[in-house]
């Protein structure tokens, strides 16, 4: 059985060592631009790259992702490149279920690339 993609996420971010980070970290792998993760409370996330266009340090992208790591899924919360900014949920029990469906998608899509890419901590 295929695992759906909110097990996906939380599998490459397990194997990218994502889960172990305790505060801070970063994980080079030049010529590509530097993947940084932020633990920014016990179950949720920051990924970010923040390449440099124009001399100016931008994040794109920068998503927050809230894991659970009893049902082993992971989920985006936000998402944010340039001047793109989208919210899963909107308010306290709404959710947008176009932005979660869209932004998943990017996420599991994203980590795939960063895997492929070799972006994996501690190897």
């Amino acid at each position: 059985m295929m695992p759906d993609i909110y097990h996906s996420i939380y599998q490459k971010l397990e194997k990218m060592g994502i889960l172990d980070v305790r505060q801070y970290a970063v994980i080079e792998n030049p010529p590509h631009v530097t993947l940084c993760i932020d633990r920014l409370s016990q179950d949720v996330y920051a990924l970010s790259q923040n390449p440099e266009v124009d001399g100016v340090m931008v994040a794109d992208p920068d998503m927050e992702v809230k894991v659970d790591r009893l049902q082993k899924t992971a989920e985006p919360l936000t998402f944010q490149a340039g001047d793109t900014r989208r919210v899963v949920y909107t308010a306290p029990g709404k959710v947008d279920l176009k932005a979660r469906n869209e932004l998943s998608r990017f996420l599991d899509t994203w980590l795939s690339d960063l895997i492929q890419k070799g972006f994996i901590r501690n190897q």
